[in-house]
C-alpha cells in the first residue's frame, strides 16, 4: 500500500481539558521564561500542571505516528510540535529531554535557522549539560538572527562564563562588558557581573586591575552578603599569592582580613577556612592553621586540598604518621591529587623509605592532572637507579611508616576524620516526576524517521547516515511502541550516554552549506536581474515600507542574502577521497628566469591551487634576503616592540597535554613581550648552544624524527622543553623599514604587498600584517597554529633562513569538517589556538598537503586554505595578504565576513567600507563580470540598508547629522560587539573623557539608550553619494 502524505495542521496545538485562558497562557512558554517563571508559587504550581498536561497530550501524538505509518500515512504532524516540546522540557528543567526535542526540530523544519527563540532554548540545554562549545553555537545564533532579542543579556551573561571556561578570556571580557552596557534588568547584578570581570583579569595575571574590580564589588552598597563573601575571598587569597602586593607579612595580614571579613558573611564556607589555614600556616600560626582546617572539613564537603594541607603541617610538626593519614586521605578523596601524591613521597624519602617513595611519585604523575616538577622528575630519575643497582641495601633499612600499600589499606584515624562528609551524589533536578524511557527508540525518532525519508535525495551525508540508523532500529521501534501504546510512559527521554555522545559531536544535525564553487554559481544566478537595476529603481522598492514600523530584518545588514539566514559551514566534497588521496602532492614551480616570475602563467598556477610553493624567486629577481636577517634587524630597530610565544617543543606530528599523557588539539602558549635585539640574542644562543651540543656529540633530537601520528604516549614527554617564539614584528613604517619594503617592490604584482590588482591596497589605512608586512623570528618547533586568514585573503610568506619550515595545509571544501573536529575537541575554530592530530583528519577523509619550506621558498595560500607551521630550524620569516581580483576570493572573504559577525569575531577587513573603495577605483572589464555582480550586489544591499534606515529613523522624530569622511579616516567599528559601522554612525562621548567619542552600531546604540536621545547620529555619505558611485559601477565596454 502506497503511503499517503498529508499536510500538517495546527490542531496539535490544542491541549485537550484546557479553558482558552489557559490554552492561550500554554501557548505563550517558551525559554524566554527560563529563569523568569516561578512554578512553586502563586500560580505556579497552576502553570507547572499547564506544562504537564501540554507535555502528556504531545507524546500521546507522537505515539500514535507509528499506527499512522502502518495506515499509509507518511506525515500528519507539524515539526513545531518538537520545538515546543523543547521549550516545555527547558521549562521544568529536562535537559536531556529537551535537546532530544530541539535537535529534532532542527533537522526536521527549515523554520529552525531563522528562530532565535529555538537557538536560545537550544543553547540553555547545551548550557546545562556543559557542552560549551555547542552551547555558544546556539547563543551566538540566538543574537544573530535578532541582536535585540529579549534575553539577550542572559546570552551575552553566559556566553562570558563558557568563554571564561574555555580560558579565552579577551571574549569572556567582552562579553562581559556588553552585559554591563545594557541596562535592562536581568536575573544577575551589576555585582555579580563586575566580580566576574575581575576573575578575568585575575586569571590573566592583571592584578591590579582584579583588585580594582574585586573592591568595587565590595563597596557597592547593594551587594549581597553572599557574593560579598565570595569576593573577599578570592581578594584574601589572591593577597595570599601574588607576591606584587608587597612583603609576604604583610600581604598574609591582609589575607587574614579579608578571609575574616568573609567568613563573617558566610561562617559556613569551607573554602573560605581552607584558605584562612594557607594563611596561618605560612605565617608559622600552627595551631590556628589547623584549627582552620578543622573548621573547613566541618563546614564543606571532602576535600584533597584540605587534607594535604593538613599532611604538611604535620610534617613541618614532625608528626610523621600522622602526616601519612592526612596524605592518605587526600588521595583516598582525589587519586589524581599530584601534589598530596608528590608530598607522601617526600615524606617517605625522607625517613629513607625510597621505594615507597618512588610508588608515590609515579602515582602522582600517572593518576595526577598537575604536571611533574622538574625537582620530582630528578628524584624520580635518582631513585630508579638507586633501586636497580642495590636494592637488597635499601630493603634493610627500618621502616618507621607502613608500606604505601598497607597506608592505604589502614583505617583512618577517627579525630582525622571527624566532620568528614563522603561526596554527595548529585541528581538532576526536575520539577516533573521521573519518567521511564524506551529501550530502543521513542516516537520521536520515528517521526523523525518519516521526515527524512521523505526528503532522503535532498539530505547531507551526516543526515543520510541517520536516517540509516533509524531504518535499521525501525522495525524493534514499533514492537516496542506498540507495547507502549497500551501503558501510560512518556515516550520521551534521552540516557546520559546520549548526552555523552553529543559531547563527541556536541552539534550533530547542523546541516552544512553547499561547497562554495557550487554556492557562488547559483548565487551568480540569482543576482544576474538584481545588480543591473539602477539607484534609483532600488530606492523605489522601499516605497512601500512603513519605515516607522519596520521589523529587525529590515534594519541589518547582510552580505550573503536580503533576510537574516545565518550562514552555515561547508560540506565536504563528495563522494570521499580514498584513502590513498589523502597525501597529496604539493604543488611546486621552479622559476628559471625573471620572465617566467613575471608571467601570466605563474599567477594562474597560484590562482588554482589551495597551496604552493615557488622556488627560485628571490634568486632570479635578486631579492636581499639579509635585509630581513636578525642581525639587520637589530642594527635596524634594536627597541622594536616583538610579540613573545611562549610554547612547549614537540615533534610536528604531535600536540601532547601538560602531561605528555594524550594527543590534544588544544595549543597552548603564553603572551608576552620583548625586543628585537632581546629576542635576537635567544636566537643566537639557542643556536650557539645546539651547535656546541652537535661537536660534542649530543646533537638534539629532530623535531623531524616522527613520521606518523601514532598512538605512542611517551613520545611527548620527550620534548617538552619550553621555547620562545618571536612573531608580529610590525614592518609597516617605511621610515624605518625603506629598504626592506624597496625590495618587496621587485615581486611580481600578484604577491606584491601593494598592487593594483590587489584588494587590500585599495583600502585607505593599514592593517597590520594584512596589507603590511610582518616578520617572524623562529627557532626550532616554534610553531604558528591551525587558522585561515583573516576574512580568507590569500596569503604569501617567504622564508628568510638559514632554517627550513614545515606546512600542513587543507583546501578550504574541508573547513567545516576542521571546524566540527574542533568542537569535538573543546577548542574554538576562530577564538581558540589549536594543532590539528593528523590522524583525526585521515579518519574523516581530509586530504592534508605537507611540505618544507626551504630558504628563499616562497608559499602562497589561496583563499580560505587552512594551514599550521612549525619551524624545523632557525629562522626568520617574512609574511603578508593579498586579495587578488577574483570572484571567488571576494565571496570567501564576504562569507567569512558574515560568519565572524555569527561568531561576534571582529572582521579587520571592513568589507562594505572595502568594497566601496573598489567600486569607486577599479573599471570592471568583461572578464571581470562574475566579480562585478558580486561587488554590486554588496553596493545594493549597503545602499538599501543605509537608505532603509536613515528614513526608520527620521520617521523616529531622530535628527541626523551630515559629516562627510575625511581622507585616510579608518574603518569604524562598534565598541560594544565589533561589527563594521558603515556611514551611518551612532556616537555617545566618553564619560571619563570628554574629548573622546565611541562609535556603536544601531542594534548596541539601542541597547544603552532605547530611543537614543542621548546618541548623536551621523552620516558619512549623503544618499546621492551613494546612488552616484552604485551607478557609475559598470562593466567597460571593451
Amino acid at each position: 500500500m502506497s503511503a499517503t502524505a498529508k499536510p500538517a495542521d495546527d490542531s496539535w496545538r490544542n491541549i485537550p481539558g484546557l479553558n482558552p485562558n489557559d490554552q492561550q497562557r500554554v501557548m505563550d512558554l517558551d525559554s524566554r521564561h527560563f529563569d523568569y517563571l516561578d512554578l512553586t508559587s502563586g500560580n505556579g504550581p497552576h502553570t507547572l500542571e499547564l506544562i504537564r498536561k501540554a507535555i502528556i497530550h504531545y507524546n500521546s501524538l507522537l505515539l500514535q505516528e507509528p499506527e499512522k505509518l502502518k495506515q499509509g500515512i507518511v506525515q500528519s504532524l507539524d515539526p513545531a510540535i518538537f520545538c515546543r516540546l523543547g521549550h516545555f522540557f527547558v521549562l521544568v528543567l529536562e535537559w536531556e529531554k529537551a535537546l532530544q526535542a530541539f535537535q529534532t526540530f532542527l533537522v526536521a523544519s527549515i523554520k529552525a535557522r531563522t528562530d532565535p527563540y529555538f537557538y536560545y532554548g537550544l543553547g540553555l540545554s547545551y548550557f546545562h549539560l556543559d557542552l560549551h562549545l555547542a552551547a555558544s553555537t546556539a547563543f551566538q545564533h540566538a543574537l544573530y538572527l535578532d541582536p535585540a532579542f529579549t534575553r539577550a543579556q542572559e546570552v551575552l551573561f553566559k556566553l562570558g562564563l563558557i568563554f571564561k571556561h574555555l580560558q579565552i578570556y579577551d571574549v569572556a571580557y567582552k562579553y562581559y562588558r556588553r552585559t554591563m552596557n545594557d541596562p535592562t534588568t536581568f536575573t544577575e547584578t551589576k555585582e555579580m557581573i563586575n566580580f566576574h570581570i575581575g576573575h578575568v583579569y585575575e586569571l590573566q595575571g592583571r592584578y591590579e586591575m582584579a583588585k580594582a574590580y574585586y573592591e568595587k564589588v565590595i563597596q557597592s552598597p547593594t551587594c549581597d552578603n553572599q557574593l560579598r563573601a565570595e569576593v573577599l575571598r578570592q581578594l584574601g587569597w589572591m593577597f595570599h599569592t601574588v607576591e606584587e602586593f608587597g612583603h609576604r607579612n604583610q600581604r598574609d595580614e591582609s589575607a587574614i582580613k579579608c578571609l575574616s571579613k568573609s567568613i563573617e558573611y558566610d561562617p559556613n564556607n569551607g573554602q573560605t577556612w581552607y584558605f584562612m589555614g594557607r594563611c596561618y600556616a605560612a605565617m608559622s600560626r600552627v595551631h590556628d592553621a589547623f584549627s582552620a582546617y578543622r573548621s573547613s572539613i566541618d563546614k564543606s564537603e571532602a576535600n584533597a586540598d584540605t587534607w594535604c594541607s593538613i599532611g604538611t603541617l604535620y610534617q613541618q610538626q614532625n608528626q610523621p604518621m600522622d602526616a601519612l593519614q592526612a596524605y592518605v586521605c587526600a588521595v583516598q578523596l582525589d587519586k589524581s591529587h599530584s601534589p598530596a601524591w608528590f608530598d607522601l613521597g617526600m615524606l617517605y624519602e625522607s625517613l629513607q623509605q625510597f621505594s615507597d617513595a618512588l610508588h608515590c611519585y609515579q602515582n602522582g604523575i600517572k593518576y595526577g592532572k598537575t604536571e611533574a616538577t622538574p625537582a620530582i622528575s630528578h628524584r624520580i630519575e635518582i631513585l630508579e637507579n638507586a633501586l636497580k643497582t642495590s636494592p637488597a641495601i635499601f630493603d634493610a633499612l627500618p621502616k618507621q611508616l607502613p608500606s604505601l600499600e598497607e597506608a592505604l589499606a589502614l583505617p583512618i584515624a577517627a579525630e582525622l576524620t571527624a566532620g568528614h562528609r563522603p561526596p554527595q551524589t548529585v541528581k538532576k533536578t526536575t520539577l516533573l516526576p521521573e519518567t521511564s524511557v524506551l529501550p530502543v527508540l521513542n516516537a520521536q525518532q520515528i517521526t523523525l524517521l518519516n521526515i527524512l525519508t521523505q526528503t532522503e535525495h535532498e539530505l547531507a551525508p551526516p543526515q543520510k547516515q541517520l536516517l540509516e540508523q533509524l531504518r535499521q532500529q525501525a522495525q524493534q521501534v514499533q514492537q516496542v511502541q506498540q507495547a507502549t501504546l497500551t501503558s501510560p510512559k512518556t515516550p520521551y527521554g534521552a540516557s546520559m550516554a546520549a548526552v555523552q555522545s553529543l559531547r563527541d559531536q556536541p552539534f550533530p544535525l547542523m546541516s552544512f552549506s553547499p561547497t562554495v564553487d557550487i554556492g557562488l554559481s547559483k548565487h551568480l544566478e540569482k543576482i544576474d536581474e538584481l545588480v543591473k537595476r539602477t539607484a534609483a529603481d532600488i530606492l523605489a522598492e522601499c516605497a512601500s515600507l512603513d519605515y516607522g514600523k519596520l521589523s529587525g530584518q529590515h534594519l541589518r545588514l547582510n552580505l550573503l542574502s536580503d533576510n537574516v539566514s545565518p550562514p552555515v559551514p561547508p560540506k565536504p566534497p563528495q563522494p570521499p577521497l580514498p584513502k590513498s588521496a589523502l597525501d597529496p602532492k604539493t604543488p611546486c614551480v621552479y622559476v628559471e628566469n625573471k620572465k617566467e616570475a613575471m608571467s601570466l602563467d605563474l599567477e594562474n598556477n597560484l590562482l588554482r591551487q589551495p597551496c604552493m610553493i615557488v622556488k627560485n624567486l628571490s634568486n632570479v629577481l635578486k631579492l636581499d634576503l639579509s635585509l630581513f636577517s636578525t642581525k639587520t634587524l637589530v642594527e635596524t630597530a634594536p627597541d622594536h616592540t616583538i610579540e613573545i610565544r611562549t610554547q612547549k617543543k614537540q615533534s610536528p606530528d604531535d600536540n601532547f597535554d601538560a602531561l605528555g599523557a594524550e594527543r590534544i588539539w588544544k595549543c597552548e602558549s603564553v603572551r608576552t613581550f620583548s625586543t628585537v635585539s632581546k629576542y635576537g640574542i635567544c636566537q643566537a644562543t639557542d643556536f650557539q648552544k645546539a651547535l656546541q651540543e652537535e661537536n660534542e656529540g649530543k646533537a638534539p633530537p629532530s623535531d623531524t624524527d616522527s613520521t606518523n601520528s601514532g598512538s605512542k604516549k611517551d613520545k611527548g614527554k620527550k620534548s617538552g622543553n619550553m621555547i620562545r617564539f618571536g612573531t608580529n614584528v610590525d614592518l609597516s613604517d617605511p621610515s624605518i623599514w625603506r629598504a626592506q619594503l624597496a625590495e618587496l617592490d621587485k615581486l611580481p604584482s600578484l604577491v606584491k604587498v601593494k598592487a593594483a590588482k590587489n584588494m587590500l591596497s585599495h583600502l585607505e589605512h593599514t592593517i597590520l600584517g594584512m596589507n603590511s608586512v610582518q616578520l617572524y623570528m623562529k627557532i626550532p618547533g616554534c610553531r604558528t597554529p591551525g587558522h585561515q586568514e583573516n576574512l580568507n585573503f590569500c596569503s604569501v610568506n617567504i622564508n628568510i633562513g638559514p632554517g627550513d619550515c614545515e606546512w600542513f595545509c587543507v583546501s578550504h571544501e574541508y573547513w567545516g569538517v576542521i571546524n566540527q573536529l574542533c568542537e569535538k575537541n573543546d577548542v574554538h575554530f576562530l577564538h581558540g589556538s589549536w594543532w590539528p592530530n593528523l590522524t583525526d583528519l585521515r579518519n574523516a577523509n581530509v586530504p592534508v598537503y605537507r611540505f618544507t619550506q626551504r630558504p628563499g621558498d616562497l608559499v602562497w595560500v589561496n583563499a580560505g586554505t587552512v594551514h599550521w607551521v612549525q619551524a624545523i630550524g632557525w629562522c626568520n620569516n617574512i609574511a603578508w595578504n593579498v586579495g587578488p581580483f577574483t570572484p571567488e576570493q571576494y565571496y570567501l572573504g564576504a562569507e567569512r565576513y558574515e560568519w565572524n559577525k555569527l561568531q561576534s569575531y571582529k572582521s579587520i577587513v571592513p568589507m562594505v567600507h572595502l568594497t566601496w573603495s573598489i567600486a569607486v577605483n577599479v573599471i570592471f572589464q568583461k572578464k571581470d563580470e562574475k566579480l562585478w555582480k558580486l561587488i554590486r550586489l554588496t553596493l545594493r544591499r549597503s545602499m538599501k540598508y543605509c537608505h532603509v534606515l536613515l528614513e526608520h529613523l527620521k520617521a523616529q522624530g531622530k535628527t541626523i547629522k551630515y559629516q562627510a569622511r575625511e581622507k585616510n579616516e579608518n574603518a569604524h567599528y562598534c565598541e560594544d560587539c565589533e561589527a563594521e559601522v558603515f556611514n551611518v554612525l551612532f556616537i555617545k562621548q566618553k564619560e571619563d573623557n570628554s574629548s573622546e567619542y565611541i562609535v556603536r552600531c544601531y542594534d548596541c546604540a539601542r541597547k544603552i539608550d532605547k530611543d537614543l536621545k542621548n546618541i548623536l547620529v551621523l552620516h558619512q555619505y549623503k544618499p546621492k553619494e551613494l546612488m552616484d558611485m552604485y551607478d557609475r559601477c559598470q562593466l567597460a565596454d571593451s
